[in-house]
């Protein structure tokens, strides 16, 4: 009986396994063929626009002064550019060459224009100039062709004109495009400056101020799918003159100059309002402001400001009423050679002012970006604005040719950055900060030979003076490169201070915050002495330091105002 159950088993068994196999048989015999086939990760790459400005020095290296901002006339690095002449003192029949160099450092092919912006200190009137080409090299190559003399180049010369203006138009550095081992394409050339020889005494103890920029646009070489025209308008904006305005309904898509739009918008908002102190309806209001109160000025190009109150269209006032004012003024560069001559103005201009000291009342803020000013004195302010909020002023990656004082009796929130100031002849400080309280920063600018610096006064405001550049080489030796007068704290950290004379710090005796800090740090200094204070107060215990680099800086002694002679200084806590 165990037998005959045994061998059943076994042969339900056999038999199930019989099935399975026959099943999984069945199952393979209806599978799809399968197969797979798939491409390497397709990287979209974005080309690098670089270009760069480049100028021979005593070696006869070509570095890279638009990064460092070196300067062509004048500077250590441009001793062969001017015959191993350093000094910028000028007579009758003297020529200065400076060679210099403009090189594509990306991978798509670009164009250029070089740009002069000419500042006129009274001898602009006795000064031709000539930009002489020297031909196109790559790699590490470097140019040696020398110009002569200025006879040899003469012929082509151009009177030097004040203002922003193209010098030498049309550059093109494209090899790379057709052959992508032609890297660093570079195209050499001088600058040529020659004094008349005819100068007569009027033109003694006066100046230039020359700054070179180059602008680089997009080149119609690269292909698409289809041709190499798709990006062949990129430069067309920079040979633009005129203006742009919105913020404002039923404006002209564009007008051709700054005068222009003022006369038509003023003409409007008179039809609408008036130009002191006149109210307007929530709906007129909002039918006229298309973007709440701001008003957006871009600039192409040079223009020029004849009345203080352009910007806001003569409009004095800017409240229309309960919660309607004009909030916001920018003024915004389109291209690489906008700049406002603000000569007619005497240096500045006016914001539109508010006389309601209450809460829903709102400063009008300006906002100015990528502009270069050309005889600028002062920042643009207005009297009664309200104190219960502060007044925003922002200024980015712009050129001031001239001082900027600034003084409000409100509250500020200000901050300069990414900017260049350059000096007329014997103008004391480029930036000088007088007023009430706020917060004020400068970060990442540029000073160029002021005599004193930058000065800081406002007993209630935080000062933040961060990685700028402050180089002169016609320092005054009684005074300071930076000069914390009065304020509730200042961070001075990671700036670069290059003076031939004078202090890099100065306490002036005006303070009158006891409670004030200071934090100095990480700067690198090179000036004949450290610096005096002459607060009523002892500074030493204020100051917190640490970081900082001395260059043939004398730690242990200061000129003191009107000194001739260096003394043993009472700063001793920056370390």
């Amino acid at each position: 009986m165990n037998t005959k159950k045994a061998t059943k088993r076994a042969l339900l068994t056999s038999v199930m396994a019989l099935v399975m196999c026959v099943v999984m048989l069945v199952g393979t015999t209806f599978a799809w063929f399968t197969d797979t086939a798939s491409t390497g990760v397709n990287k979209i790459q974005a080309g690098n626009l670089d270009v760069q400005l480049l100028m021979r020095n005593a070696s006869g290296a070509y570095v890279n002064i638009g990064d460092s901002h070196d300067v062509i006339f004048g500077g250590e690095n441009s001793l062969a550019a001017q015959n191993n002449n350093q000094d910028t003192l000028w007579e009758p029949g003297k020529t200065q060459v400076a060679y210099l160099a403009v090189r594509n450092a990306g991978n798509l092919a670009l164009k250029y224009n070089i740009l002069l912006n000419v500042e006129d200190g009274g001898l602009i009137g006795a000064l031709d100039y000539v930009i002489v080409p020297q031909g196109t090299k790559f790699g590490d190559v470097v140019c040696t062709d020398t110009v002569a003399s200025w006879d040899a180049v003469k012929a082509d010369a151009a009177k030097l004109t004040a203002g922003t203006f193209t010098a030498a138009p049309n550059g093109c550095l494209d090899e790379i495009a057709h052959d992508k081992a032609k890297t660093n394409e570079t195209e050499y050339f001088a600058l040529v400056v020659h004094m008349d020889e005819n100068a007569g005494n009027t033109y003694m103890k006066k100046s230039v101020s020359i700054d070179m920029k180059v602008v680089a646009t997009q080149a119609a070489a690269e292909n698409d799918s289809f041709d190499n025209t798709y990006d062949a308008g990129a430069a067309a904006s920079e040979l633009k003159q005129g203006v742009t305005i919105s913020g404002i309904a039923g404006v002209a898509a564009s007008y051709d100059t700054i005068q222009d739009a003022y006369e038509a918008i003023k003409g409007m908002l008179v039809a609408n309002s008036g130009l002191s102190e006149q109210p307007l309806s929530a709906e007129a209001f909002n039918a006229f402001f298309t973007d709440g109160g701001k008003i957006t000025w871009t600039i192409y190009g040079n223009q020029k400001v004849t009345e203080t109150r352009m910007f806001s269209f003569g409009r004095a006032a800017n409240r229309f009423g309960e919660g309607r004012h004009i909030t916001e003024i920018d003024i915004i560069g389109g291209n690489s050679s906008a700049a406002l001559d603000l000569t007619a103005v005497n240096g500045s201009f006016a914001l539109p002012y508010n006389w309601w000291n209450v809460e829903d009342s709102a400063n009008t803020a300006l906002k100015c970006k990528n502009i270069t000013f050309n005889g600028i004195k002062s920042m643009p302010s207005a009297i009664y604005q309200c104190t219960l909020h502060p007044t925003t002023y922002e200024f980015d990656g712009c050129t001031f040719n001239g001082n900027l004082y600034s003084y409000q009796n409100f509250d500020v929130d200000m901050t300069i950055k990414n900017c260049t100031f350059n000096a007329p002849a014997n103008t004391q400080y480029a930036f000088m900060s007088q007023g009430l309280g706020g917060t004020i920063t400068l970060d990442n600018n540029v000073f160029n030979n002021y005599t004193r610096g930058v000065n800081f006064e406002r007993a209630t405001a935080d000062f933040v003076i961060t990685n700028n550049i402050i180089r002169s080489n016609v320092s005054e030796p009684d005074r300071g490169a930076i000069q914390l007068t009065d304020g509730k704290s200042f961070v001075v950290t990671g700036n670069t201070v290059d003076v031939n004379a004078g202090n890099a710090f100065w306490f002036h005796n005006a303070a009158t915050n006891a409670d004030v800090t200071y934090t100095i740090s990480n700067n690198d200094i090179k000036a004949p002495y450290i610096g005096y204070y002459g607060t009523s107060f002892d500074v030493n215990g204020k100051i917190t330091s640490s970081g900082n680099k001395f260059n043939s800086t004398d730690t242990t002694k200061c000129m003191k105002k009107e000194a001739t002679v260096a003394e043993a200084t009472n700063l001793t806590a920056i370390h």
